[in-house]
């Protein structure tokens, strides 16, 4: 994990490192210090590797946030796969469990962020962070 962190960039590297650091059960803000971190590395690897310009450049019809301003997360994702030619239908079909666990994450991490400190109890926290993990591990591999 740190490797693939790495290579993408240190400040990946350093946010990761802090998320771990986070993740301690007498910490009484785990959640929300690990789930900012977390949130953070997604949207720094999704818009370093699939910004919205490059995006809409490959694909100007491509779907919007509900309120049109930029590129889903979806979509900047299956850019992402584009550019490594594994955007066809299977591959998109192979990789969807992926694709909904990395946008499904997005909604737990911001619960946190903006939830009570302690919102989540340490066990299911760490099930969030192998969830993350496997999220990370999947956009480093798409995104490098």
């Amino acid at each position: 994990m740190l490797g693939y962190l790495g290579d993408l960039s240190e400040d990946l590297l350093a946010r990761w490192k802090g998320a771990m650091f986070a993740m301690s059960p007498a910490n009484p803000d785990a959640a929300r210090h690990f789930c900012t971190s977390a949130r953070e590395i997604f949207a720094d690897i999704l818009e370093g590797w699939a910004s919205d310009e490059d995006v809409l450049a490959a694909d100007p019809d491509c779907q919007m946030t509900p309120n049109g301003s930029k590129p889903t997360r979806r979509t900047k994702i299956q850019y992402l796969l584009s550019l490594k030619g594994a955007d066809t239908p299977e591959m998109i079909g192979f990789v969807e469990a992926d694709i909904n666990n990395v946008i499904g994450l997005f909604g737990d991490l911001n619960s946190a962020t903006h939830g009570p400190a302690g919102k989540f109890e340490f066990a299911k926290l760490q099930a969030i962070k192998k969830r993350v993990e496997g999220g990370i591990m999947f956009l480093a591999t798409i995104a490098a």
